[in-house]
């Protein structure tokens, strides 16, 4: 198997320094980890995977990379029936213009009404619209400051920088040229980590205050929700926050240096309605119908976590290409991709198809509901 070196922290007692490659780690979740606690993980974690979903026959090329033996173990199993995203690869695209230095993405967004994903570049300064065939459109110009974009409706969008909410709406000149203009700033009380609305609210999570704000969009009115008190520990979030689309909840990242790294699901009174396990720290967080999907950050590792907190796989991205920031656009049924780690990745966009995974969930649900208990 090729492999990648990979310098962290370990993830199971976070005070030693890790350095390995891919091969070595954690079958099921590549969970770096120290000669000490690695033997105590084993057998730890199980998923239930996809393999289904893999109708492509593997090349020679990707069968010797993902060789296995066979065995009842069950963190080969994971491993084993794992979907590779290269099979679901639909296109990729360059965020970078041949005039520009290297492109950092900060943030993804699509907008519903049609094929279109938004991109925040900050290392070029800049907001970038490509259309469905993935061309750019329009380009706004943006502080160094932007962390994040998301779409709140057809013609509106926002972004967070620093301490400021920006409120953009999309018009369309007389000669059809799409303007983009900044219509409000609201001023936060502290540094903005990232932001994301769902059409009926605008969530900022500002990390350093331990603080998620929610901004109603129908009545102009604030909503504080403080972190430090919604569950019986310290709540360490992370940098990432997605707005449940259809219940008055929100998603953010812990990082439980003890425990490990979970997934929280709270409501907007404050209430942590499940807690699900994921490896390492939490990039991106998207949508789609019934399933969240959840970066890993450093793993090529994307988690599917259905709405109700039940880990059901895994997608495996190509070994090197690391995914950081994640959206998914509703009418194509796509999940977008953004790599940030990698030299030539930064300049990179990546789009997969989610139908197959959205329907073989669907089924596997109608299957449980039907399954009679003795």
């Amino acid at each position: 198997m090729s492999s990648y070196i990979i310098t962290h922290n370990c993830e199971s007692c976070w005070t030693r320094r890790v350095r390995q490659t891919a091969s070595l780690m954690c079958n099921d979740c590549r969970i770096p980890m120290c000669d000490a606690c690695s033997e105590k993980h084993k057998g730890q974690l199980g998923h239930r995977n996809f393999s289904s979903l893999v109708k492509q026959e593997p090349t020679k090329e990707e069968d010797s990379d993902y060789t296995y033996e066979d065995s009842d173990d069950e963190e080969n199993k994971a491993d084993k029936d794992a979907i590779k995203m290269s099979t679901l690869l639909l296109k990729e695209v360059s965020v970078k213009l041949p005039e520009e230095k290297d492109c950092k993405v900060t943030g993804l967004s699509a907008f519903t009404n049609e094929v279109s994903t938004l991109v925040a570049d900050v290392e070029n300064r800049m907001l970038k619209l490509f259309d469905n065939n993935l061309e750019l459109k329009w380009t706004v110009p943006v502080t160094r400051d932007c962390v994040g974009v998301t779409v709140v409706s057809e013609k509106s969008f926002a972004t967070i920088a620093g301490k400021k909410l920006q409120y953009w709406d999309v018009e369309t000149n007389e000669d059809e040229t799409i303007v983009p203009k900044m219509e409000e700033e609201v001023e936060i009380n502290h540094t903005g980590f990232a932001v994301h609305s769902n059409g009926k609210y605008i969530g900022v999570l500002m990390s350093s205050d331990h603080q998620v704000q929610i901004f109603h969009l129908s009545c102009d009115e604030m909503q504080a929700i403080d972190l430090k008190t919604i569950a019986n520990r310290a709540i360490t979030p992370g940098f990432t926050l997605l707005l449940d689309s259809d219940l008055d909840r929100f998603y953010i990242s812990d990082r439980d240096y003890v425990n490990g790294t979970k997934l929280l699901s709270v409501s907007f009174t404050g209430e942590v309605i499940w807690e699900c396990p994921v490896p390492a720290s939490v990039g991106g967080i998207a949508e789609c119908d019934n399933l969240l999907f959840v970066v890993s950050i450093g793993y090529a590792k994307i988690h599917m976590i259905t709405k109700d907190g039940m880990d059901v796989g895994t997608l495996v991205s190509d070994e090197g290409k690391l995914p950081f920031h994640i959206c998914t656009q509703p009418l194509e049924k796509t999940l977008i991709v953004s790599h940030n780690f990698t030299g030539s990745d930064r300049n990179v966009i990546r789009v997969y198809n989610l139908e197959e995974i959205l329907y073989e969930q669907e089924k596997f649900e109608k299957d449980d509901e039907e399954i009679e208990l003795p």
